[in-house]
């Protein structure tokens, strides 16, 4: 599952801005990342004779809607709303961290951007370890506290404590120069599968990483050249 920090505050404590600041630093950095927001304010209505309506009328208390480049889920009035760590496998399961805008409640680790007058109340509201706060001024001494500018700094000190120390993909496989995400028993399958393969080859000797580069196309044209010859 990846990693998940929630950036928290009040409204117009700068939590939007803080998050397109980080997102492209990420980026830089090459991490696999995905962003969830919180809304308690609710979601557009669905139109009057929309299908995800209709369901939801006859009964279904969960309804997806998918499309090449979306997917939405609507859940009926009165039952509880997906836990964090879910939602985060479940839309991003090959990420390496998930940021989220909000979810105060939710048991996860924290950033807190304070307001001036509200530093207490926020701090006191929120559930899960809060790793540092952002703001002109700090109000703990006892955490690490950054400007509203220095997003760098932020994802420098989630790296050293949390992403660099993640466990790295035991097998790692690009196709024409695009890398393939794996899940873990995936890799477990595979390197099963070619360990036990190499293993009945002359002058095998067991190593603690293997190269193996593949040039399948190429290879099978030249096998039908040769039954030609």
């Amino acid at each position: 599952m990846p990693f998940i920090v929630s950036i928290v505050g009040y409204k117009k404590s700068g939590k939007t801005t803080l998050v397109e600041k980080i997102i492209p630093i990420l980026k830089s950095k090459g991490y696999q990342f995905g962003v969830l927001k919180y809304t308690g304010e609710g979601l557009p209505e669905e139109a009057e004779g929309k299908d995800t309506g209709k369901f939801r009328a006859a009964g279904a208390e969960t309804v997806g809607l998918c499309g090449d480049d979306h997917f939405s889920l609507f859940k009926a009035s009165g039952h509880p709303a997906l836990p964090l760590d879910r939602l985060a496998a479940f839309f991003f399961p090959e990420a390496d961290l998930v940021v989220t805008e909000g979810f105060k409640k939710q048991p996860f680790p924290k950033i807190a951007l304070l307001s001036e007058g509200q530093e207490e109340n926020l701090l006191a509201e929120v559930q899960g370890v809060v790793l540092a706060t952002v703001g002109p001024k700090p109000f703990r001494g006892d955490l690490p506290h950054f400007q509203p500018e220095e997003a760098e700094r932020i994802v420098e000190m989630l790296e050293k404590r949390f992403l660099r120390d993640r466990r790295e993909p035991r097998i790692r496989v690009w196709l024409d120069g695009k890398r393939i995400p794996m899940k873990d028993f995936v890799q477990d399958i595979i390197i099963q599968g070619i360990m036990g393969m190499l293993g009945t080859l002359r002058g095998f000797i067991p190593a603690k990483r293997v190269d193996i580069t593949l040039s399948p196309q190429k290879s099978a044209s030249e096998g039908k050249l040769r039954k030609h010859d």
